[in-house]
């Protein structure tokens, strides 16, 4: 059985049950949130058979076969907060001690919430990044404008909008509380792949917009990566510690693929549609695979 811990008012959560529903697996729902305000728990580490979280569904861990984890915190008081890192604690204790798949398990690829590094990690193991800057420095700034179209991107893994910048925008930067993560722009079209254990599932986007996500009408296609690349992908993502990663890229004229991210709690729900379903379906393939 499958085992899905988040919350439900996460889409992706409830687009992955969904999936399960309509790929007859059965599976049971940890909302983390609903136990850390309102439920109980029993995790020991070593791993108990009698340990358990409980909401509105009791759910005995060792009856899982595989673990999907999306811990989205969405509360709002300071004891709902400490409920929250409790729970989320003594979880990913017993987590280190299991013998189970967890897609994916916590403290992998820290380096994600801070883009300068993960940059650099990303160049060092042989990917096309983009030149980017980090400065509070107009001066910088406006010379790093100057060699090309730019875009500004949060420095943190936090999910936001890519934007265009000129050197006419450097003007608010006095009154900013930190520096700013400015990138070349690379025209071409955008690439998500979605590494699901050693498979490799991507989809292709063709927009005039600099942010694709914003463009309902984006022309949209199932692809194959190059082989080569797909083969770096499954390796970069399990040297990072995860099973399933989100891959951005741009892909410019000469079909050159440039490396934008690798997000290591990818919200896949809009590109599974796109796919046809096709990473839910690795997924599950993946979380059951000790039960074939």
């Amino acid at each position: 059985m499958i085992g899905i811990a988040g919350t439900k008012v996460d889409p992706v959560m409830v687009h992955f049950a969904t999936r399960c529903v309509l790929s007859g697996i059965e599976f049971a729902v940890l909302d983390l949130m609903e136990v850390a305000l309102d439920g109980e728990w029993r995790l020991s580490a070593p791993g108990d058979p009698d340990d358990f979280v409980a909401g509105s569904e009791t759910v005995r861990l060792g009856d899982l076969t595989g673990l999907y984890m999306r811990p989205i915190y969405v509360g709002r008081t300071p004891s709902e907060a400490a409920r929250w890192q409790g729970l989320l604690d003594g979880l990913h204790a017993w987590i280190d001690e299991a013998d189970l798949l967890v897609v994916n398990r916590p403290g992998a690829n820290q380096l994600n919430s801070y883009k300068p590094a993960h940059y650099a990690w990303l160049t060092a193991h042989g990917l096309c990044v983009p030149s980017s800057l980090l400065s509070s420095d107009p001066d910088r700034l406006a010379a790093f404008i100057a060699e090309g179209p730019t875009v500004v991107k949060p420095i943190s893994g936090v999910r936001a909008r890519t934007r265009a910048i000129e050197a006419c925008h450097l003007e608010r930067l006095a009154a900013s509380e930190g520096p700013v993560l400015v990138q070349q722009r690379i025209d071409g079209d955008d690439v998500r792949a979605h590494v699901v254990g050693d498979e490799v599932i991507a989809c292709r986007f063709s927009s005039t917009e600099i942010d694709y996500r914003s463009d309902r009408h984006a022309e949209r296609a199932v692809v194959e990566l190059p082989s080569e690349l797909a083969q770096l992908l499954v390796t970069a993502t399990a040297e990072q510690g995860l099973t399933f990663a989100g891959w951005d890229f741009k892909v410019d004229a000469d079909e050159t693929y440039w490396c934008l991210e690798c997000n290591p709690m990818p919200g896949y729900s809009f590109y599974d549609r796109v796919c046809h379903g096709g990473v839910s379906t690795a997924l599950i393939s993946l979380l059951t695979r000790e039960q074939d």
